[in-house]
C-alpha cells in the first residue's frame, strides 16, 4: 500500500511576524486608553454636573448634603468692656455654657423626650415642639451658669442631636450702680438700652459663621472658625465720663433723700462744669442690670433724662443773667415787689413772703416771683423764649441716649400775660434735670455751652482753625456776677437754700419747690423739691442737680428736702476730688453755719419755691 506524504506547511503561516504583533499590541492599546479616556470623561463631565455647575440638580444635591450634615449660626464675640474714667469695670464679657440641638435628629420617642428634659431643664413641649419643625439647628438654653451645668452630669448619651457651644455672657460687676446710664443687651449679646445701645456696633465685633456638625462617632459639634467666642483681648474698652466713686456717692444720696422725704422717685446730675463731663448721674429707683427682667417700667426709668418737670424757680437765675446781659437790667437796679401780691391780666401772682424793694442779687436769693416777672418784661416775649432756648432748655441735650428730654415750651405768640407771667419763674416750662445742669453750668461756667459728655475727655482738645469755638450764651462778667448773686441763696441770712451749704467751701445754687402738672386730671397736685448749683463759687468745678419727686412729707420746700442731699454728695465729691488731686482747693473760712430753714418758714405754706 502506497504511503501518501503530505507536505508540511510553513512556519511562517502560524506565527505571525514581530511587527504585525507589535501593530495589533498597539492597537489593544489605544483602545483601552480611549476607553478609560471617554470613561473619565464622563466622570469629570458628572462631578461637574453635581458638584460644579449651577444645574438644579446641583442646588438640590446641595441643599440636601448641607440639611443632612450641617447647619451654620451667626455669632458673636464677647463684647468689649464699659469702664469708669478710672478704668474700673462696669461692664465685662464672660464665657459661660449654651445648649443646642439639632431638631431634625431628635428622638421620636416622648419618654426619651421626657428624660432629655428634666436633664437640661426645659420643658418637654420645648423638644417636642422643635422636633416638628425639623430645622437643622435650634438653641436649647442659652448662657447657663457654670455651677448649674456642671449638675446636669453627663450629656455624651444625647450627643446625635444635642451639643454644647460656648458663648459670651455680659456681666456687671457694679449690678445696679449706673444702671441707667450702661444699660444691658439681650440673649444674643446686642445692647438694649443706654450705652450698651448706643455704642452697640462699636462694643461688638463682627459675627461670624460657625458650622454644626456631625463627626465619625456621631457626636454634634459647634465648629467656630477663628476661635470666634474667645475673648478679644486686644479690643479697646470704652471709657465713660463718670467716676464710680462719685456715682456711688450720688446713689446712696438720692435713695436716703427720697426715703427721707416719703417721695416717689428721685434724680441727680454731677456735671464737671469746664468740660461738660457727666461725672455721675443717678436715678431711683434702680435696678440690677444682671437682671433687668425683673425689673418693673419705674425702675428701669432714667428720670434725669426723660423726666418732663416743672422744676420751677431754679430757673430764675437764667433769666436774670440774660436781662442784664443784654443790658435790660443793671445788677444793681431796684425793683419793687409789691409787698407779695401782684394783679396781672388774667389773675394774681404771689411771693412766699412780701418784699418792698430788691435788687437782682435779693430777687434771686428771697426767690421773688413778683420781681422775677418784672425783670422778665423787661426781655419781652421773645426775649425770655431766646433765652430758655439759649440755655439749652428747649432742645435735647444731645448725648445720643434714648429717651432724652426735648423741652416743652410753648411759642411765645400763644402766651397771655398770666402764662408770661408763670413762665418768668418756671411754671408752664417742663425740663429734664440733665437740661437744667447744663444750663447751670453755662451760667456758672464763663457763659459758654461745654455740651454733655458722656465719654471720658482724654485726648486733648482739637486747637485746630476748623474747631468751632464753643455757643456763648452770656459774658464771662455776666457769668460772674450771677454766680455770686448766687451764694446769697446759700451764704446769707434768709436764703432760701442754707440747708445746701457746704462745710469749708462756697456755694452758689437756686432752690425750687413746683406743683406738678397731672396730665390726667389736668390740674396740679403733687410736689417737685429741687435744688441745683455750683461749687467753689469762686471758681465753679461741679454743678449738681437734686430732684425729689412727689414728697409726702411737709414741707415740701426745695431748699429743706433737695439742699441737704446736694450738700451731702457736694462735700464728698469734693473732698474725694481734692484727696486725689484732680483739683486743688483750699476751704474757706470761717466754715458757714447753716440755719434750719423749717424754722423759717411755716408748715404748709404753699407758695414757697
Amino acid at each position: 500500500m502506497r504511503k501518501i506524504f503530505k507536505k508540511p506547511k510553513s512556519s511562517s503561516a502560524k506565527t505571525p511576524s514581530p511587527e504585525r504583533e507589535e501593530k495589533d499590541f498597539r492597537l489593544r492599546v489605544n483602545i483601552f486608553a480611549a476607553a478609560l479616556a471617554a470613561a473619565g470623561l464622563l466622570m469629570l463631565a458628572r462631578y461637574a454636573q453635581l458638584a460644579v455647575l449651577p444645574t438644579e440638580i446641583n442646588e438640590r444635591l446641595r441643599s440636601r448634603a448641607t440639611k443632612q450634615f450641617e447647619s451654620e449660626v451667626s455669632l458673636l464675640p464677647p463684647r468689649a468692656k464699659i469702664v469708669d474714667r478710672s478704668g474700673r469695670t462696669l461692664a465685662v464679657s464672660v464665657l459661660q455654657p449654651s445648649l443646642f440641638a439639632i431638631p431634625k435628629r431628635l428622638p421620636a420617642d416622648r419618654a426619651v423626650l421626657e428624660q432629655i428634659a428634666k436633664q437640661i431643664r426645659v420643658p418637654v413641649s420645648t423638644l417636642t415642639d422643635l422636633r416638628r419643625t425639623k430645622k437643622g439647628f435650634a438653641w436649647l438654653r442659652r448662657h447657663i451658669p457654670p455651677r448649674e451645668f456642671e449638675t446636669m452630669g453627663e450629656l455624651h448619651q444625647w450627643r446625635e442631636f444635642i451639643g454644647v457651644a460656648e458663648e459670651p455672657k455680659r456681666i456687671y460687676p457694679e449690678k445696679e450702680t449706673a444702671a441707667h446710664l450702661v444699660g444691658f443687651v439681650g440673649i444674643d449679646n446686642n445692647g438694649l438700652e443706654g450705652i450698651e445701645s448706643v455704642f452697640n456696633s462699636q462694643l461688638n465685633g463682627t459675627a461670624q459663621i460657625a458650622k454644626v456638625t456631625r463627626d465619625a462617632r456621631g457626636n454634634v459639634t459647634l465648629t467656630t472658625p477663628n476661635g470666634a467666642v474667645q475673648p478679644e483681648t486686644q479690643s479697646k474698652p470704652l471709657e465713660l465720663s463718670i467716676d464710680l466713686s462719685i456715682q456711688s456717692v450720688v446713689e446712696n444720696a438720692v435713695r436716703e433723700g427720697v426715703i427721707k422725704s416719703r417721695a416717689r422717685a428721685g434724680s441727680a446730675v454731677v456735671m464737671d462744669v469746664q468740660t461738660g463731663e457727666l461725672l455721675a448721674i443717678a436715678s431711683y429707683p434702680t435696678f440690677d442690670l444682671n437682671n433687668p427682667a425683673a425689673a418693673g417700667p419705674e425702675a428701669k426709668r432714667f428720670r434725669p433724662l426723660m423726666d418732663a418737670l416743672e422744676l420751677g424757680s431754679v430757673v430764675k437765675p437764667l433769666f436774670i443773667a440774660r436781662a442784664i446781659d443784654r443790658n435790660k437790667i443793671k445788677p444793681a437796679e431796684p425793683f419793687f415787689c409789691e409787698n407779695g401780691a401782684m394783679t396781672v391780666p388774667g389773675g394774681k401772682i404771689r411771693d412766699t413772703h412780701p418784699h418792698g424793694t430788691l435788687l437782682p442779687s435779693d430777687i434771686i436769693k428771697f426767690s421773688s416771683n413778683i420781681c422775677t416777672y418784672k425783670v422778665a418784661q423787661r426781655l419781652g416775649r421773645k426775649g425770655l423764649f431766646d433765652a430758655i432756648a439759649a440755655f439749652g432748655l428747649s432742645r435735647p441735650p444731645a448725648t445720643g441716649l434714648h429717651g432724652e428730654w426735648a423741652g416743652r415750651v410753648s411759642k411765645p405768640e400763644s402766651w397771655h400775660e398770666m402764662r408770661f407771667a408763670n413762665m418768668s419763674f418756671g411754671q408752664g416750662i417742663a425740663i429734664s434735670a440733665l437740661q437744667l445742669t447744663r444750663a447751670m453750668a453755662i451760667l456758672s461756667g464763663g457763659g459758654s455751652d461745654p455740651g454733655i459728655k458722656i465719654l471720658a475727655q482724654n485726648e486733648k482738645p482739637d486747637t485746630s482753625d476748623l474747631q468751632l469755638p464753643p455757643l456763648r450764651v452770656i459774658s464771662e462778667e455776666t457769668s460772674r456776677l450771677v454766680t455770686q448773686m448766687m451764694r446769697g441763696v446759700v451764704e446769707e441770712e434768709g436764703g432760701t437754700g442754707r440747708l445746701a451749704s457746704i462745710s469749708g467751701f462756697s456755694v452758689a445754687g437756686k432752690t425750687g419747690t413746683a406743683q406738678k402738672y397731672d396730665p390726667k386730671t389736668r390740674s396740679y397736685s403733687e410736689r417737685i423739691a429741687t435744688f441745683t448749683g455750683v461749687l467753689p463759687a469762686e471758681k465753679p468745678q461741679l454743678a449738681i442737680t437734686i430732684v425729689i419727686d412727689e414728697p409726702q412729707v411737709r414741707p415740701a420746700y426745695g431748699g429743706v428736702l433737695a439742699g441737704p442731699v446736694f450738700s451731702e454728695i457736694g462735700q464728698k465729691a469734693i473732698n474725694y476730688l481734692n484727696s486725689r488731686g484732680l483739683i486743688q482747693l483750699d476751704p474757706l473760712l470761717p466754715e458757714p453755719v447753716p440755719e434750719p430753714l423749717a424754722q423759717r418758714f411755716p408748715a404748709g405754706d404753699k407758695n414757697a419755691r
